[in-house]
């Protein structure tokens, strides 16, 4: 049986995550229930356990936050990282595959679409630790098999209301008027649990290297907006200014994982709306 260690199993995603692999017989799951920053419990656990598989997700999300609390951020995001990186180099006896979630953050702004391969540069204080982060992992791949997910904004019904949609959607059923400052926004919204089937495709094929998880679908605020008032009776207005266009690429990732359908932006308003 193929031990997998999972961090972050508190996260939006480590939820998606587990329930999904509780279903694969093949798969042992161990989370991991301490402090990140913990050099001592991380040693533990690892040396204890001899993974197979780890899945690195623990993270302070969203940007606002890691951007208010920079200090708690870099511990957790860089430093809680290093920690596990030094934890696997000092005690696995075996090569150790990896995945480690990352953020669309790690580009910059630009009306491109995004490949693997553009310059890193990071658009947030969370972007910016990110792209650290990565550079870390990649200086330590002696006794590890690297997989990288950039996820692009990802999304979920049961995330908090510090969240851009869940926020919106949350004011708009109110009846609440909301006048968005800037909307000349670009990006692919994804959901949840299409993150979660796509890191087990790439776990279950052992991939490594770098991969941009993005839907295919491309939202423009505007016309989302839009479709809001029109389809849900919301009352958004909004402005124009400086353009943030961060659309990813997934072509790599189709070609490593084949055809996948995702949950396209309408349905997944229908589950937030739900919620609320």
């Amino acid at each position: 049986m193929t031990k997998i260690g999972l961090t972050g199993s508190t996260g939006i995603l480590g939820n998606s995550l587990i329930k999904l692999i509780s279903l694969n017989k093949k798969y042992q799951l161990n989370n991991y229930k301490k402090n990140i920053i913990s050099k001592k419990n991380l040693n533990l656990w690892v040396k204890k356990n001899q993974f197979d598989i780890i899945i690195h997700l623990a993270a302070l999300v969203p940007t606002k936050k890691s951007k208010k609390n920079f200090r708690l951020s870099n511990k957790v995001n860089y430093q809680g990282t290093k920690n596990l990186i030094d934890a696997i180099t000092k005690h696995q006896k075996k090569k150790t595959y990896l995945f480690f979630s990352s953020s669309s953050h790690v580009y910059s702004f630009t009306s491109k679409v995004i490949n693997e391969k553009f310059k890193l540069k990071g658009i947030s204080k969370y972007g910016e630790i990110k792209v650290k982060t990565e550079r870390y992992i990649h200086k330590n791949q002696n006794k590890i098999d690297v997989c990288i997910g950039r996820i692009s904004s990802l999304v979920s019904e049961n995330q908090s209301k510090d969240f851009m949609l869940l926020n919106l959607i949350n004011l708009g059923k109110k009846n609440i008027k909301i006048n968005f400052k800037n909307a000349n926004i670009k990006r692919n919204f994804i959901h949840v649990d299409d993150v979660s089937k796509i890191i087990l495709k790439l776990i279950n094929k052992k991939s490594t290297g770098i991969f941009n998880i993005a839907s295919t679908q491309k939202t423009y605020l505007p016309d989302f907006f839009r479709y809001l008032n029109s389809k849900y009776k919301f009352n958004i207005s909004y402005k124009k200014k400086k353009k943030e266009f961060l659309l990813l690429s997934n072509k790599l990732l189709l070609k490593e994982i084949g055809k996948f359908k995702f949950l396209n932006l309408n349905e997944i308003i229908k589950k937030i709306y739900k919620r609320f």
